[in-house]
């Protein structure tokens, strides 16, 4: 896998993995989950659970109201479902954090005002975030009804666990920065 490439496993797993104070409860929702879980196994004592985007909806739907401590999403397509979202809220509780692949900030700005809405519904905190793939800027959110992911990042945690290619905590503060077209474009959606 190339270095670019690992930046956006690094990053929808590390951001929220260094924002929630203790995450042990982890579910990645998938179709290609072995990235994900190569980037969880830096940590230790964690209970990873898997599941395929198509069978998203009833996995969260079996699962209990506060089962979650992190959700992993690679799908921007469930972020416009709103049963998903509302679902993916309900499994997490007050403190889970969420990170999700979203639609183009900068070019598919109809469908990312969808997700950012759609995600507004049931989070206090939604941010977007954005990272280098192979050379094309790539977005996901950070959702959250507790954490905020620069106020709340753990340094030690960012800093110090081995095996980072692309992620540190300057990346991670860094990639909440956007530009002004974008904070103007979804001015009242995102929620910080």
């Amino acid at each position: 896998m190339s270095k670019e490439l690992n930046s956006y496993f690094e990053m929808l797993v590390h951001i929220p993995m260094c924002t929630h104070a203790n995450p042990k409860n982890i579910l990645i929702i998938s179709n290609d989950s072995e990235n994900f879980i190569i980037e969880l196994k830096k940590y230790i004592d964690l209970n990873i659970s898997i599941c395929k985007t198509s069978e998203a909806i009833g996995k969260l739907t079996d699962m209990n109201e506060n089962d979650l401590d992190l959700l992993i999403v690679d799908d921007e397509k469930l972020m416009k479902d709103k049963i998903f979202c509302g679902l993916s809220k309900r499994v997490l509780g007050a403190r889970g954090v969420m990170s999700a692949k979203s639609s183009s900030l900068s070019q598919n700005t109809s469908d990312a005002k969808i997700e950012l809405e759609n995600l507004g519904e049931s989070f206090r905190i939604l941010m977007p975030y954005s990272f280098m793939v192979d050379d094309k800027t790539s977005f996901a959110y950070l959702a959250s009804g507790y954490y905020h992911p620069t106020a709340d990042i753990n340094l030690q945690r960012a800093d110090l666990t081995e095996g980072f290619t692309y992620y540190n905590s300057d990346i991670a503060i860094a990639a909440f920065s956007m530009p002004n077209f974008i904070r103007k474009e979804y001015l009242g959606l995102i929620k910080s």
